[in-house]
């Protein structure tokens, strides 16, 4: 079940523009005048700009693209469950986050997404700067679960799924290299680390995580020197067509809902959007 923050958050969504009581809110959500007061504060200190008027109630005013379970959700196509999607302000990294959750049996599906981190890595463990303003998660996958049995295609299948998603939202056309980079104009907006954990007596594969990192409205000029020539972001802040939680749900739908799968659709897709 989503937490009583972000219940009124859902509820202030919703109410977009309007001022909405404390009492209203608790009665709609089967929640105390004080929790909804608590979760306000709360909020407030997250970033989100609430206002709060005599005998008139709260409303959300400038909307604050925080990632949230909720946006998620309100922006998903399929069937999402809420208790696997797990949100942090800040992590070391999703992917060590995901693979300690993963050993522990968390299930195929869960989704460890933070809104910076402090020590992402990616392939061939080069560090991966991971400022405000992107998308940081990693994807538990059991390949008992899923469509695909090729594991080669699994990195293909995901960086193909977070194009697919840019271009259905924003019309951009975005490009890969040096297999699990995303480029836009020939800037660096995203890469993707696949690692697999496999049983050692048998060989089996025994989950994979799909860590993606993607530069959704960051300062480019916060990044270190040494990239900061090569990496772009999709949006300029404050020049943003879509939220940061509509693009995580439409990758989430396509990742984790994909449908019949096509493996030389895949392939052959793949293969057109590589930079030779």
């Amino acid at each position: 079940m989503p937490d009583t923050k972000e219940m009124v958050l859902s509820y202030l969504e919703e109410n977009s523009g309007k001022f909405s009581s404390g009492e209203a809110i608790a009665t709609k959500l089967n929640i105390s005048r004080n929790s909804v007061w608590k979760a306000i504060e709360s909020l407030r200190r997250d970033g989100f700009q609430i206002e709060a008027a005599s005998r008139r109630g709260y409303s959300l005013s400038g909307k604050a693209d925080k990632i949230s379970v909720s946006e998620i959700l309100k922006h998903s196509q399929t069937s999402i469950d809420p208790d696997l999607i797990l949100v942090h302000d800040s992590l070391e990294s999703t992917n060590k986050t995901a693979k300690s959750e993963a050993t522990f049996d968390a299930p195929h599906g869960t989704v460890i997404i933070a809104a910076q981190q402090t020590g992402g890595t990616g392939h061939k463990r080069l560090s991966f700067s991971s400022p405000k303003g992107g998308i940081y998660m990693s994807l538990i996958m059991r390949p008992e679960e899923f469509s695909i049995k090729n594991s080669k295609l699994f990195t293909p299948f995901s960086v193909l799924s977070v194009c697919r998603a840019i271009e259905e939202l924003t019309g951009f056309t975005p490009s890969i290299k040096n297999i699990n980079d995303i480029l836009l104009e020939d800037k660096k907006i995203c890469g993707i680390l696949t690692e697999a954990v496999s049983d050692f007596d048998t060989g089996d594969i025994q989950f994979i995580v799909v860590g993606i990192g993607i530069y959704f409205n960051i300062d480019v000029s916060e990044l270190p020197s040494d990239i900061r020539k090569k990496a772009g972001s999709i949006y300029k802040k404050g020049e943003e067509k879509i939220s940061i939680n509509q693009l995580i749900a439409r990758i989430l739908d396509l990742i984790l809902s994909p449908g019949n799968i096509d493996e030389s659709v895949i392939s052959n897709e793949y293969n057109k959007r590589l930079l030779q």
